[in-house]
């Protein structure tokens, strides 16, 4: 009988506390939660939303520019190129400015 009463009153301070730590979350969520917005702005709406690059791609696209460097190189943005409407004068130039960069390479 009295292991009845230790195992009830143990489960009375658990809920008590699960309570407790309940109410502490509602009150941290409150706290932090982000304000909402007041209004989308309208350039963001009107920006189609880009296509996710998969992983396995940004892995690949990584390790090229590794072996062509010699070592490993921060990549900073990954998009797709819009080909349908490529102006290839544009292309051209922008060919020659890439070349025109110098590498360090290690030797």
């Amino acid at each position: 009988m009295t292991e009845t009463l230790n195992v009830t009153g143990l489960l009375e301070e658990l809920n008590q506390r699960l309570r407790d730590l309940d109410e502490r979350v509602r009150d941290l969520e409150a706290r932090f939660a982000p304000k909402p917005a007041l209004a989308p702005a309208p350039a963001a709406a009107k920006q189609p939303e880009e296509e996710q690059i998969e992983p396995e791609i940004l892995m690949v696209i990584a390790a090229a520019v590794a072996a062509f460097m010699g070592h490993k190189a921060r990549i900073r943005r990954v998009r797709r190129s819009a080909t349908p409407g490529m102006n290839p004068w544009a292309q051209q130039g922008r060919v020659s400015i890439q070349a025109s960069h110098s590498v360090g390479w290690a030797r």
